[in-house]
């Protein structure tokens, strides 16, 4: 499975039998067949070998995506900590997009997934705030790739900032 930053708030994620487009309001799944079908809020759905579940929690919808044996939760534009009767619906996550806002070091706290690709960030000094309070190991790449027999569950979560066509700077 690869993921890659399409826009400040879009994902593509391109498993072996087909590719998700995120967005907030909505994904786009992609068969390899050349279907195309558009989600606009909760329930669950399976199209092209990818599961999808929509979750409402507040006003938003978290997407839990399984592409390739992966977990993949995309917490749209939520920026305040889950409720507890809502995190069990999440199951076990292996990666989390997650907007960076003022709760972000709790969410990751909360969820305890391997992987976190943060996005939605106003400037660099956001950014950099958010990876100094969450402590974890940060690697950049312009596209993030992932098989499930390579996550060690033992090991420390660590965050993945994609670039969005080379726009990554560090300071």
């Amino acid at each position: 499975m690869d993921i890659t930053l399409e826009t400040d708030k879009t994902f593509k994620i391109k498993g072996k039998t087909g590719t998700v487009l995120t967005d907030p309001k909505g994904p786009t799944i992609e068969s390899l067949n050349g279907g195309k079908l558009t989600l606009t809020g909760p329930g669950e759905y399976e199209v092209s070998g990818i599961s999808i579940i929509g979750i409402p929690i507040n006003e938003e919808t978290v997407f839990i995506y399984e592409v390739d044996k992966l977990r993949i939760c995309h917490l749209g534009n939520l920026i305040k900590k889950l409720p507890e009767n809502k995190l069990a619906l999440l199951g076990d996550v292996d990666v989390l997009l997650l907007f960076v806002g003022s709760q972000s070091v709790e969410i990751i706290q909360q969820i305890e997934s391997q992987y976190v690709i943060p996005f939605g960030y106003k400037n660099q000094e956001e950014l950099d705030k958010f990876l100094r309070e969450s402590g974890l190991v940060v690697e950049k790449k312009s596209r993030f790739s992932l098989k499930k027999e390579e996550i060690i569950e033992e090991s420390s979560a660590q965050i993945v900032i994609l670039e969005k066509n080379g726009s990554y700077k560090s300071s």
